[in-house]
């Protein structure tokens, strides 16, 4: 026998504590009232025939449960709302394959497993975010839904790179990936979507460039570019600002600060209007440098990476636009001990080791090479043992040739920052580093043969996740990356051995992205850790005013009719450093 309306919608009321609530709706919530399923608090029927159920909104009620596949009996339904609740679990392909779906929304829940592929080709509203669904975006999670207006899932535990599907949804207006694990280069074909008007891919790890081709400058069907906030702080992007981005006259907010940016911020860009929600509370009377206020300049630094910005001290320096806290300490002991502390904090080294002896010469440390000036040219640590990550600072070795980290147990991804040292020998394989290498890092010449015969080649420095070879890297010669049907899930793999990703958590990403400054007590580490969590807490402000979910703009937007006729019967189924950098040199980088 086919389950009523009532019986699949009930199912949403499970256990004690779902009995409570359901006695808490005082509207309906029970098999065993005669109160029509259509009266019920939080559903809606369709306004034709009045007794096919079309919504069920129980956003902000306290629902604890889970989301139960009968939902997907509902072939009619085009609005589930299901957001700031209690839920728990994953979310059903049943549900996921309801054919009329228009609003999806389960934000700010409990939320597990992976994001489903939805099938309905009327949605308008997709919104996951501030749950804790982990894996990748479904390949085709764009294809079929070019009447998308806004797709969230902002503060989940995702990762993986963004399918170029995205591009499919031809209508969307809202885009946010937020705070997530997202990697590689940023989607292509955003600059097709013209009716983007809210683009949030802030605090991920996005490499390579910002396309140029974002502000859309050839837009036919719109009569002006529809871009106002544009969020990439907090990523690894590398390249220069986009003039073209000063196309996009509707341009409010423009976050850029944190990446690994460099020349200057474009001139047509530092208009007053552009990030002013955010320097709202700073006096009329002070002089607000509007470049500034996108991204502080090279050479300089500040609390959130922009306005007000203050000189590099002596012996550091900044090659990047929007620097949070500090400049770059170039001391050579500094940068090697912060590199130990790091590689070390979850477990010693292997072997012989005596970084921690502040009364030796760096010359001295076990696996350094120094040239007859004493300045470190090559660190050799293969098979030692070493976790965490890859800092940064390596990079700002200046005379650094040889970098071998091969197998350990590095985690995290390639810092664009090596580009910056005169390396000749570069070897991380046999690691857990993801990701793609960076873009930039790709360009470098002559590091293990890159660009010889004007081949510039990502190969020479790791083979790409999904590959491998004898060496983990292409050599040029035999040792060629190879497909793997194990789909390893890191960087310059040696063996084809299949890998089972381990699970990514918060604090694992957290520890991803290493501390700010330079630690050298395990103190120092605790309280920049507080400050980090200060600097976050503080950016998130940014979100207050945003555009991530106009409630106004979704209700404005009349949902479709049915296509499929209504049944009877309820249910039916239907991306050579010197001592002393010029910003020209930098520019293109």
């Amino acid at each position: 026998k086919m389950a009523s309306q009532e019986q699949i919608i009930i199912t949403l009321v499970q256990g004690r504590e779902g009995k409570a609530w359901a006695e808490k709706q005082q509207n309906g919530w029970s098999l065993y009232t005669k109160e029509p399923v259509c009266t019920w608090k939080g559903i809606k029927c369709d306004n034709l025939d009045r007794r096919t159920v079309v919504s069920i909104d129980v956003s902000g009620t306290e629902l604890p449960a889970t989301i139960p596949p009968e939902l997907g009996k509902l072939p009619n339904l085009q609005i589930l709302a299901l957001g700031n609740n209690e839920i728990r679990g994953s979310i059903p392909h049943e549900v996921a394959n309801i054919p009329n779906l228009q609003l999806f929304n389960v934000s700010d829940n409990f939320i597990t497993g992976n994001v489903p592929s939805f099938s309905s080709k009327l949605l308008k509203t997709v919104d996951l975010s501030k749950n804790q669904l982990t894996g990748s975006l479904p390949e085709n999670f764009g294809s079929s839904h070019d009447e998308m207006i806004i797709y969230d899932v902002m503060k989940n535990i995702l990762s993986g790179t963004v399918p170029d599907s995205v591009r499919d949804m031809i209508n969307l207006q809202t885009l946010s990936l937020s705070d997530n694990a997202f990697s590689g280069l940023l989607p292509h074909g955003l600059g097709k979507l013209e009716y983007l008007k809210f683009l949030y891919l802030d605090d991920n790890y996005f490499v390579g460039t910002i396309p140029h081709d974002l502000a859309r400058v050839d837009v036919q069907n719109v009569g002006d570019n529809m871009l106002e906030e544009v969020w990439l702080q907090g990523n690894m992007l590398s390249g220069t600002v986009p003039v073209a981005l000063a196309d996009a006259s509707k341009l409010k907010d423009l976050y850029l600060d944190g990446n690994k940016l460099t020349g200057k911020v474009p001139a047509d860009l530092c208009r007053p209007e552009i990030n002013e929600d955010f320097f709202a509370s700073v006096s009329d009377d002070e002089d607000r440098n509007y470049c500034d206020s996108i991204a502080c300049p090279v050479n300089t630094a500040a609390f959130e990476g922009v306005f007000p910005c203050s000189p590099c001290e002596s012996d550091f320096y900044n090659p990047y636009l929007g620097r949070y806290g500090e400049c770059i300490d170039l001391n050579e002991r500094d940068i090697l001990k912060k590199f130990y502390e790091i590689t070390s904090m979850s477990n010693s080294w292997k072997g012989e080791v005596n970084w921690d002896d502040d009364t030796l010469s760096t010359c001295d440390y076990t696996g350094i090479t120094c040239d007859s000036n004493d300045h470190v040219i090559g660190i050799e640590l293969s098979d030692r043992g070493l976790t965490g990550t890859l800092i940064d600072e390596i990079g700002f070795l200046e005379y650094l040739q040889v970098l071998d980290l091969s197998d350990n147990e590095l985690q995290g991804f390639v810092p664009s920052d090596l580009r910056w040292a005169p390396l000749k020998k570069l070897d991380i394989s046999g690691n857990k580093l993801k990701g793609i290498v960076p873009p930039a890092l790709c360009l470098k010449q002559d590091v293990n043969g890159n660009g010889e015969g004007g081949d510039y080649n990502c190969e020479r420095f790791a083979c790409p996740v999904g590959t491998y070879s004898t060496t983990g890297w292409y050599n040029g010669g035999s040792s060629k990356c190879k497909p793997c049907d194990g789909a390893l899930p890191y960087l310059g793999q040696k063996t084809c051995s299949p890998y089972s990703m381990p699970h990514v958590t918060n604090r694992e990403k957290g520890q991803d992205l290493g501390p700010i400054f330079v630690g050298i007590t395990a103190f120092v580490v605790a309280s920049l850790s507080i400050l980090l969590v200060s600097i976050v807490s503080s950016m998130r402000k940014r979100r207050e005013g945003s555009k991530l979910l106009p409630q106004s703009e979704i209700e404005s937007h009349e949902f479709q009719p049915n296509t499929i006729g209504v049944s009877d019967l309820p249910g039916s189924e239907n991306q050579a450093l010197t001592r002393h950098w010029e910003i020209g040199d930098l520019h293109d980088a």
